[in-house]
């Protein structure tokens, strides 16, 4: 048994198709609700001739890396611990891991790794991308077109039903907000997360244990009202606290986090920079007493007791060329 899913059929794909992050050889189109839709499987493309499999391999090798070096510049260097860049790090291992697959001829894989790193691309709406892969590697890619197929089959259902499907409507609209908004289409998906957050809050109501959501604030710019939604896919924790501290130039914060559920607890200090965050210190269980605070703007003193064990604990935390000494004062 195979799984399918199914797509707004737009044209049939040719050796010219733009590739999106699902793209798949095997296809065949079938008739839903009166309209045409592709239904796409994935298969194990032992249907591919030789040298399809060697042509998609390698645009996927080559995309892939390219989007490497892509995230590379934008975001390494965003968090560096101790003079170790772990985006960086982690950026360098996805590149072996894709030279593995391309060696060892695993298409799936290489298709599953585009997904992936795309997504964050996706959700923060990079209109860059697409001209980047292009001037680089010659390939064509639309990171948006399979969040456009989803999209127009929750508009045919008429509602949200579910955290995937409220992501992708909140990333469309975004999208359009970014872009030449279409009104018509903009006004359908604020209907829908409208009607999704009054459903949501009439069920989170009465159960908490699957899950819960919460609307954080509402309002209304340029004729498109806007409504931001919390969820969470866990129950609510059992204990939450938050201290905030902020640098004197208002730049930078530093937040000391007390947490807890049914089974764990820690607390952890996260410093805040413009445009990332990270934790610095972290030990298990509920400590009111550890704190932060800063001394001036490139230095903050966390207060601890020295029978807490650490589970992180970096003096240095850096992101591009703004960098924060962290120092300890353990009683």
């Amino acid at each position: 048994m195979i799984n399918i899913t199914y797509f707004k059929f737009r044209a049939p794909p040719d050796k010219n198709k733009v590739l999106t992050p699902s793209f798949f050889t095997n296809y065949f189109v079938i008739s839903k609700s009166g309209e045409r839709y592709i239904a796409i499987a994935n298969l194990n493309r032992k249907d591919l001739t030789p040298e399809q499999k060697r042509s998609e391999l390698q645009r996927h090798s080559a995309i892939l890396l390219a989007t490497i070096n892509y995230l590379l510049s934008k975001h390494g260097g965003s968090i560096v611990y101790d003079q170790k860049d772990i985006i960086a790090d982690y950026y360098e291992e996805q590149k072996l891991q894709i030279e593995k697959y391309y060696k060892e001829r695993r298409l799936n894989r290489l298709q599953q790794k585009l997904v992936s790193l795309t997504k964050g691309l996706q959700n923060r709406i990079d209109l860059n991308f697409a001209n980047y892969i292009k001037e680089n590697t010659g390939y064509d890619i639309d990171i948006f077109e399979e969040l456009r197929s989803r999209v127009d089959v929750i508009i045919e259902q008429k509602e949200i039903r579910s955290q995937q499907e409220l992501n992708d409507i909140g990333t469309m609209l975004h999208f359009y907000q970014k872009t030449s908004p279409d009104g018509e289409m903009v006004e359908k998906l604020r209907s829908l997360l409208i009607d999704y957050s009054k459903r949501t809050t009439s069920a989170t109501s009465r159960s908490r244990k699957a899950g819960y959501s919460e609307i954080i604030s509402k309002g209304e710019k340029e004729g498109i009202e806007k409504v931001t939604i919390r969820s969470s896919t866990g129950p609510k924790p059992k204990h939450l606290e938050m201290q905030e501290s902020i640098s004197p130039d208002g730049k930078r914060k530093v937040r000391v986090i007390q947490w807890s559920d049914a089974k764990h607890a820690v607390t952890s200090v996260v410093i805040e920079f413009p445009t990332a965050s990270g934790p610095v210190y972290g030990t298990t269980g509920i400590h009111p007493d550890v704190k932060a605070s800063w001394i001036d703007n490139t230095t903050v003193v966390i207060e601890t007791q020295k029978d807490y064990t650490p589970i992180a604990q970096h003096r240095e935390i850096r992101s591009f060329d703004d960098v924060i000494t962290i120092e300890y004062i353990e009683r």
